[in-house]
């Protein structure tokens, strides 16, 4: 029991310390010419200014929903899961409801700061293109590696502490119960996120595509096509913070889900490892992606053959 409840965590660490160690690095390489990092403080601004907004809706009506599961389950849930609330609903329903909102801002932080850096490392992947392919190759795949570590880290450790905190040691067949909500919160943020970035980013993807290639005749993404850059953030706020939170929420779906699974062998064995076993997997499948990640090295003689044809054509432009 000891050694699972000791993984999670110290996996846990481990893998924000190289979050942030990953941001360090894309963060401290060359942002580019002055003309590049124009274009990428403007991107930066609207994906920043569209996030701001949808968050804003979002979390308002996540507060609502709270209120109206918290409401729903405690006057009229007559036969719960969880049979120690039977007596109790209204305490049933206060603590989906807060599991819900813990899931929702978790979905949220992981698609807003997974964005972020993408958005700060495009204009560095750009500027390392200049160098050759495999430069270009490292920022990208460790720019991109940020949102996906974090995600499961987040998630992981989310689930662990919420199980935790809602009595998982004292009575584990019960807890994994209890915190559904926060996947359920987790989902009303992803769907939301999802959808409006995706709205945006295919809205803003056909307006430069009919204004520019039918109307004005540009090619496209030509920089002179001022909705480009509309396009571009639709790019970031969609598929970058959209599909993070959504990722949030699939992870998070899973661990609960597998977690109630081993409810049902622990009622046979009366092992709690057995409810503790999907995070403790997860948490070595983090392991092996550092490692992965790592071991990843762009060949250099690919590196150097493409250097002067990327460089002529960064002249060229």
């Amino acid at each position: 029991m000891g050694f699972y409840l000791a993984v999670v965590p110290i996996v846990s660490i481990i893998a924000l310390v190289f979050v942030g160690w990953l941001v360090r690095d894309v963060l401290s390489r060359d942002p580019g010419t002055p003309e590049m990092q124009d274009v990428a403080r403007t991107i930066f601004e609207g994906a920043t200014a569209f996030l701001k907004r949808q968050y804003t809706t979002i979390g308002l009506l996540s507060i609502v929903v709270a209120v109206i599961i918290t409401l729903a389950i405690g006057l009229f849930e007559k036969y719960p899961e969880v049979a120690a609330y039977r007596n109790r609903p209204m305490q049933l329903g206060l603590l989906t409801g807060l599991a819900f909102l813990v899931g929702a801002v978790a979905s949220a932080a992981s698609g807003i700061i997974g964005m972020y850096v993408a958005v700060k490392s495009n204009g560095r992947v750009a500027s390392a293109a200049r160098l050759g392919v495999g430069p270009a190759l490292e920022v990208a795949l460790r720019g991109g590696a940020v949102s996906g570590f974090l995600v499961v880290t987040l998630s992981l450790i989310g689930v662990y502490i919420m199980f935790l905190a809602y009595g998982g040691l004292s009575n584990p067949a019960d807890a994994p119960f209890l915190i559904v909500g926060t996947g359920f919160g987790a989902s009303f943020v992803a769907l939301f996120a999802q959808l409006g970035g995706g709205i945006y980013t295919k809205a803003a993807d056909v307006g430069a595509d009919l204004v520019g290639k039918v109307e004005a005749n540009v090619p496209e993404d030509d920089p002179r096509n001022a909705a480009v850059i509309a396009d571009l953030v639709g790019d970031n706020v969609g598929d970058c913070a959209g599909r993070g939170a959504d990722l949030f929420e699939s992870t998070v779906a899973e661990n609960i889900g597998a977690m109630i699974l081993g409810v049902a062998i622990f009622k046979v064995t009366n092992n709690i490892n057995f409810i503790f076993f999907p995070l403790v997997v997860r948490s070595f499948g983090l392991l092996a992606s550092i490692v992965g990640l790592m071991m990843v090295s762009p060949p250099r003689i690919f590196a150097q053959a493409s250097q002067p044809n990327v460089a002529s054509q960064c002249r060229r432009h």
